[in-house]
């Protein structure tokens, strides 16, 4: 089998085998014919199952950081920028549910380099999440652990419906989530009622 695979080719079979057997039971092997190379390749390039993983996971992860960020970018306040950028998150588990496995829940059987990332990328967003509290409204009783609690419930809530088979189905949870960091960080529901556009553009 000729080798034909460049590096992004690998990285994305690494996290789709991942997303599709399980990082426990993803052998290079797999890795290696997904991609179309060889397994001797594989290793020259990565070293490891671990090393390769590690940097798929940096690499996909940082790029849907980007596109939350651009997402959010427009948004005149931090309400807007919430729903925005959390429909994104949303879109991308429903049209991608392989990935999103891998991102979300096989970096927890992962661990090693990957999971240090996850935890870098979840303070990342826990920090965005505590801006709220500079908008105008915001609860006085609202912390730093107010944000740690909502970036949890909305990563749980998706690893929940991922597991379950329904990563297709997650964009329904917008408006629970969306009313949920409402009334976090505002004590209102300004979220009901305003449900976001789905990919299929129904509203």
């Amino acid at each position: 089998m000729p080798d034909r695979s460049g590096d992004e080719d690998v990285l994305e079979a690494m996290l789709l085998t991942a997303g599709e057997l399980g990082y426990a039971k993803t052998t290079v092997r797999e890795v290696a014919e997904r991609a179309r190379i060889t397994q001797d390749r594989f290793h020259r390039r990565f070293g490891s199952k671990e090393a390769c993983f590690a940097r798929a996971y940096q690499e996909a992860s940082e790029r849907i950081a980007a596109e939350l960020t651009e997402a959010c970018r427009e948004a005149a306040s931090w309400r807007d920028a919430f729903r925005a950028g959390l429909a994104h998150l949303l879109c991308v588990v429903a049209e991608q549910p392989l990935l999103a496995r891998a991102l979300l829940l096989e970096v927890r059987s992962a661990r090693g380099q990957a999971w240090v990332k996850h935890q870098q990328l979840v303070e990342r967003l826990t920090a965005a999440l505590d801006t709220a509290r500079d908008e105008p409204g915001a609860r006085s009783g609202a912390t730093s652990m107010t944000a740690g609690f909502m970036a949890g419930a909305i990563e749980e809530a998706l690893c929940i419906e991922i597991a379950a088979g329904r990563a297709g189905e997650v964009e329904r949870l917008a408006p629970d989530l969306t009313r949920l960091a409402f009334l976090q960080f505002f004590g209102e529901e300004k979220g009901k009622g305003r449900e976001i556009r789905s990919r299929h553009g129904s509203t």
